[in-house]
């Protein structure tokens, strides 16, 4: 158990146990890898922006919720489930307007649980002695190709290249290598499949030339959402005669602490913090504390309102460590 207090006008941690961590306030930038497809910026780029959540001011830069270099890091796979569960929350989505990461009326996975969320992976496959991936086809039959095939069962290669069952193909990239008088040239080709149906999604693994002895397929992974348990604390003077002064929610990682908790119900109701924000008309208060950082898993035990707590109210069975009887 370790304890931890953080800069939020009107909260305050009491306890925090489990792998659970809040953001820093620095990280890594992410470096860009450069492909046949693009540059090293634009992919940058691109990882930063899916390592981000939202700031609570718009003025203000995202928040890091991860850094998969960090010590803290959890490794993912503990939140994969089976194949029967994905074939269940897989779904295919058309976004009506251009967004940040794909472009109107392109069909793309989605999950259908929002307690679970669509992951990307990519490994490399050897080809020698076959693949050893089973597709099975759980939506098809358009004339335009489109469907949904996701992966029914993995061995050989596969299976060590870390493919799972419920994974489903999005693209497959190949390595060419084309010689001439000035030297050899390596360029990489990519052929997207996402959201296909089995034919397509088998023809295309099937036609690359034999000397092409390892392919990078790009995989979509349905994964469970980690989520934090949060325990409220009111200000006893703040409930009814009789009533409990705490209130669990369950806040999923990646969260703005304070935001969350306002979405959840919980009511800020400090009348000091409304004083000092007439005292002070041109400033704005904001929590940037983000919940679960690296996708970590725990519990947290909180008070608001601070200043509506009274003295004897903190004396007793204060669970405060910064707190001295």
């Amino acid at each position: 158990m370790k304890s931890l207090l953080v800069n939020v006008v009107g909260l305050i941690i009491v306890s925090l146990s489990g792998s659970f961590a809040f953001a820093p306030s620095k990280i890594r930038r992410a470096n860009g890898m450069k492909n046949g497809n693009g540059n090293g910026a634009a992919v940058a780029e691109d990882l930063l922006l899916r390592l981000m959540a939202p700031a609570d001011s718009d003025f203000e830069k995202p928040i890091p919720v991860k850094d998969p270099d960090a010590n803290s890091a959890v490794d993912e796979n503990k939140y994969n489930v089976d194949a029967e569960a994905a074939a269940d929350i897989w779904t295919v989505s058309v976004s009506p307007d251009d967004r940040l990461d794909r472009v109107a009326g392109v069909p793309f996975l989605d999950s259908k649980s929002k307690n679970h969320f669509v992951d990307d992976v990519r490994v490399i496959v050897r080809r020698d002695g076959g693949m050893g991936i089973e597709l099975l086809e759980l939506a098809g039959g358009r004339d335009d190709d489109f469907g949904l095939t996701i992966v029914s069962g993995v061995s050989g290669n596969a299976e060590k290249a870390g493919i799972i069952a419920g994974d489903s193909i999005t693209s497959v990239e190949v390595k060419k290598v084309t010689t001439s008088s000035g030297g050899s040239n390596e360029s990489r080709e990519m052929f997207d499949c996402e959201c296909k149906n089995f034919d397509t999604t088998i023809g295309l693994l099937g036609s690359f030339p034999p000397e092409i002895d390892s392919i990078v397929l790009n995989l979509k992974r349905i994964r469970r959402w980690p989520k934090i348990n949060v325990v409220v604390e009111y200000p006893p003077i703040q409930c009814a005669e009789g009533v409990s002064n705490t209130e669990t929610v369950e806040l999923f990682a990646g969260e703005n602490l304070k935001r969350a908790l306002q979405n959840r119900g919980i009511i800020f109701e400090d009348r000091d913090a409304e004083k000092l924000m007439k005292n002070n008309p041109k400033c704005r208060l904001s929590c940037k504390t983000v919940v679960g950082f690296n996708m970590q898993e725990g519990d947290i035990r909180l008070r608001i309102n601070l200043n509506e707590w009274t003295a004897d109210d903190k004396k007793s069975e204060s669970r405060n460590p910064f707190f001295s009887k």
